[in-house]
């Protein structure tokens, strides 16, 4: 998975100061007193004179040295293709000698520009069929081996779709859409085709820990029960955010398509599928921004009409 990073090194060099001058007192000593006649008294010494030149201070203070010591020159690791890259978070402001400042961090929001604007929509129709992964789609290998699992553009009745086969209960997925989406409602229709203790959905606000070179990310995804849940995934470890919600009809039914509907604005959050709220309004800020996802473990499933709007 790509990586994102900027680094900004600003150098700045210490201006010297100057201290006044010292002053210059023109006025000499007077004359003594003289002696009195009958004592022939001699001539009083010369009173002191002031000094000619007072103590001038430094022309040019001790300058800083002209560049300071830097942050590391290669930062977090930057995006590439369809996540279309993020600035770093900016990280810890580090002053070097001389008074340089470098900003060093991993992908984050600070500074985030989405490259990739909204709405967005993919349906997979201009990708040739047995392409993979298709164009502007990352095969998120952060999370996953790509041994247990494959995308691939193939024709259903006549119309192009994404079709992902995962053969093992971890979850593999595709990565589109850009890094610095914030707030979205990302909708897509997932066909069943088959599987065993299947588990299929999709992520949201997804973006790579640089420290642990894994996922972060929001997923909804339905089970071989037909239960939806929704669940905040940071660092390897998963939370669940909403209590499951049962289907009335059971486990998933092959050659039936559940259109997936997750809804991130701010810190609310809420999942349905076909139409019908599954997990409503739960409340969460563990992440900002991020990409969007699509997911599959221990089944086959077909994904169209991707549509991701503010």
């Amino acid at each position: 998975m790509a990586r994102l990073a900027k680094i900004i090194g600003i150098a700045l060099a210490a201006a010297g100061c100057i201290t006044p001058d010292g002053y210059y007192r023109p006025d000499g000593g007077g004359t003594g007193a003289g002696g009195a006649p009958a004592q022939g008294g001699s001539s009083g010494a010369a009173g002191a004179g002031g000094a000619a030149t007072g103590s001038g201070g430094a022309v040019t203070g001790t300058g800083g040295s002209a560049i300071g010591t830097g942050g590391s020159a290669t930062g977090g690791k930057g995006g590439t293709g369809a996540l279309g890259g993020t600035t770093g978070t900016g990280g810890t402001v580090v002053a070097g000698t001389g008074g340089s400042v470098t900003t060093t961090g991993g992908a984050g929001a600070s500074g985030c520009k989405a490259m990739i604007p909204l709405p967005y929509t993919e349906d997979f129709e201009t990708y040739p069929v047995n392409m993979a992964p298709p164009k502007n789609w990352l095969f998120d290998t952060a999370d996953a081996d790509s041994t247990k699992g494959s995308f691939m553009v193939v024709s259903d009745g006549g119309s192009n779709v994404l079709q992902g086969t995962a053969s093992s209960s971890t979850f593999v997925a595709e990565i589109g859409g850009d890094q610095c989406w914030t707030d979205y409602t990302f909708q897509v229709d997932i066909k069943f085709i088959s599987g065993s203790s299947e588990e299929f959905g999709v992520w949201g606000r997804f973006s790579i820990d640089s420290s642990k070179d894994e996922g972060d990310y929001y997923t909804a995804y339905m089970d071989d029960s037909g239960a939806v849940q929704l669940r905040s995934r940071l660092s390897g470890s998963s939370t669940t955010l909403g209590s499951k919600s049962k289907s009335t009809n059971g486990g998933p039914v092959a050659g039936t398509v559940y259109t997936f509907v997750l809804d991130l604005h701010g810190g609310t959050l809420s999942v349905s599928v076909n139409g019908t709220p599954r997990v409503s309004m739960v409340t969460d800020a563990t992440f900002t921004t991020g990409a969007i996802g699509l997911a599959v473990s221990d089944a086959t499933v077909e994904f169209d009409n991707v549509k991701v709007t503010q």
